[in-house]
């Protein structure tokens, strides 16, 4: 089975709401450069923290993209994806950290509970409306919470 997570990954917080930043590279030379535009981040969000000049949040494409631009997330093929179920579940897929699973990349589920709760996971393309072919409760890979 093919290694689809890179080698070497560090995540760190920044500024003074504790953002996280995560770079992920192949080699230790690519590292090292990652850490160097990490730094490079984290004194322009302090020096924006220092000058307090709000500025909008990005939204999370915008982000994604920016960590694409900048070499720290590997573009997601296809792009970032939503779908709905029949019972009005959220469904994205694309998403970079959502992790994989033996189908392929996982999806992000977006619902309710029966009491009302909303809650997020990350599930089997084979359990989700991105489901090619029959419905198999088989070939569906156990759910994956994201950490608290």
């Amino acid at each position: 089975m093919a290694m689809t997570e890179a080698p070497f990954s560090l995540t760190i917080k920044v500024g003074p709401k504790g953002e996280l930043l995560t770079c992920r590279a192949e080699t230790a030379a690519d590292m090292k450069a990652r850490v160097a535009d990490l730094r490079d981040i984290e004194q322009t969000l302090l020096q924006g923290t220092l000058q307090e000049q709000p500025q909008a949040a990005p939204t999370v494409e915008q982000a994604v993209q920016n960590l694409q631009d900048a070499g720290m997330v590997a573009a997601p093929s296809g792009g970032i994806e939503q779908r709905q179920d029949r019972f009005n579940n959220d469904y994205t897929r694309g998403v970079p950290d959502a992790g994989t699973c033996i189908h392929g990349g996982r999806i992000v589920k977006n619902a309710t509970n029966k009491s009302g709760k909303r809650y997020k996971a990350y599930v089997c393309v084979n359990d989700s409306p991105f489901r090619e072919g029959k419905y198999d409760a088989n070939a569906i890979c156990e759910i994956a919470w994201p950490a608290k």
